[in-house]
């Protein structure tokens, strides 16, 4: 079996190129960690500051809704930004050393994980200002957790090849993925949206999402099954459409980047 298509090698390249982008991002040395935990409260805090105590949200732990919805939907999209210039940061790489190329997007997916971990804190410290309590509804947040992942990987493929074919519109892309936040119950619950608004909104994935959230944090209770059918069958059809393009165009990544 070629290097390239061993299981344990592909496991070790992917690894690999995580920690070059978290030394790239984080840097060296002892305060590589603490950078590594601050930088959820940076990314979330001031957002929380706004929009709970600037703009005075009622609704109970107002901070802890919102931030179930934050949160997650920071790895969505620093995850695509991630993606979006991922190739063209690796064009040594990818021009000089024969490896799985499709690893390259599931290592930006990666990347923005370490940091989504770190945001785990910020979730746990507003549970105990808020003094609301886990339940065993806990024990559900490893599958949210690995819904919200798997969604953050399917959408860094398209991700990955719009960066590449063009580059000029990748803020663009960004735009649209921020979008999708508005166009979801992020500064609301989805109990406050009334009407027809309220069914529309569900076919967003990130909706499922922070509404899954929300119910193993806030309400204390196991994710209804829409919350997590819904993101997880997003990923499913953005990986059947876009994996096998991205396999068929990277042997036409030494033409693009050359």
């Amino acid at each position: 079996m070629p290097a390239w298509r061993d299981p344990r090698r592909a496991f070790d390249v992917l690894i690999a190129l995580t920690i070059a982008d978290l030394r790239l991002r984080y840097g060296r040395g002892p305060w590589q960690l603490v950078k590594w935990l601050l930088d959820p409260f940076a990314l979330v805090g001031v957002f929380l500051l706004l929009v709970v105590f600037v703009l005075d949200r009622p609704g109970t732990a107002p901070g802890l809704s919102l931030a179930c919805a934050v949160i997650p939907f920071q790895l969505a999209i620093m995850t695509v930004s991630n993606a979006l210039g991922a190739i063209s940061l690796r064009r040594s790489i990818l021009l000089n050393v024969r490896f799985r190329r499709d690893l390259v997007p599931v290592s930006a997916a990666l990347t923005e994980f370490v940091a989504f971990l770190a945001s785990l804190v910020l979730l746990a410290l507003l549970m105990a200002i808020y003094g609301i309590a886990p339940t065993l509804a806990i024990l559900w947040l490893p599958v949210v957790i690995g819904a919200t992942l798997l969604l953050a990987v399917s959408m860094a493929f398209p991700a990955a090849l719009f960066g590449l074919w063009f580059p000029d519109l990748r803020p663009l892309a960004v735009s649209a993925v921020r979008a999708l936040f508005f166009l979801a119950p992020g500064l609301v619950a989805l109990s406050e949206i009334p009407g027809r608004a309220n069914e529309l909104v569900r076919i967003n994935p990130l909706t499922g999402l922070f509404e899954a959230y929300r119910d193993v944090l806030l309400a204390g209770h196991s994710p209804a099954v829409w919350t997590l059918l819904i993101p997880v069958a997003a990923a499913a059809i953005l990986l059947v459409a876009c994996l096998p393009l991205y396999r068929r165009e990277q042997g036409h990544f030494a033409e693009l980047l050359g």
